[in-house]
């Protein structure tokens, strides 16, 4: 199958999160989680974590904000703006206006979804159409109509596989950086203490 040139709107619905007044409070008997740009990581998927404990008792319907697995939060307000899949969360979670919630279609793999918005041709679209000097937006309307390349589904898997490849990569080198720092610290610290001590290096 030939790849096709389609919208985004083609292959996700997509709908703003719900609006909030004010600062949103954990309420301890909250039946409602809420995803926040805080809990989530640039290039990462999402997995919910106790920490990111944010619960509400909304006053109306969010049914449809709530936010399933294969899901993608795109963050459309602020400097940089960034798609994230959702991968786990508590039943119900929903996400707030600061997102467009984007729910695949069937002939669509949410990785591979995920994959294009994050490639530089993409975002130079995005970044030409913000607008709000004070805190950048994306229209929904123009977010619905950037093409993007859908190939067939053996391809999107294939591509979904290398995306989930390059996570984990990302990831250890993560870890390895953090290991580096602690490692420099503790001789650092071995180091000055013998320098204090009067020893000779």
């Amino acid at each position: 199958m030939k790849t096709q040139t389609v919208r985004v709107m083609d292959c996700a619905e997509v709908l703003p999160g719900f609006s909030t007044q004010g600062a949103l409070r954990d309420d301890p008997g909250g039946t409602h989680q809420v995803v926040m740009g805080k809990h989530l990581t640039q290039g990462e998927p999402y997995f919910y974590k106790e920490e990111d404990r944010l619960r509400i008792t909304p006053e109306r319907d969010l049914s449809r904000y709530v936010l399933k697995q294969g899901d993608i939060l795109y963050m459309s307000r602020g400097i940089t703006t960034y798609p994230v899949l959702i991968e786990s969360a508590p039943e119900p979670t929903v996400a707030p206006s600061t997102f467009f919630i984007l729910t695949p279609r069937p002939n669509v793999v949410p990785e591979y979804l995920v994959w294009c918005l994050e490639q530089s041709q993409i975002e130079a679209l995005l970044t030409s159409m913000r607008t709000g000097a004070g805190t950048p937006t994306i229209p929904r309307k123009g977010f619905m109509e950037i093409p993007i390349p859908l190939p067939d589904m053996v391809t999107q898997h294939h591509i979904a596989d290398l995306w989930r490849l390059q996570c984990r990569e990302r990831r250890l080198w993560q870890q390895l950086y953090l290991e580096t720092i602690n490692l420099q610290r503790f001789a650092g610290k071995e180091l000055f203490d013998k320098l204090n001590a009067g020893q000779v290096l």
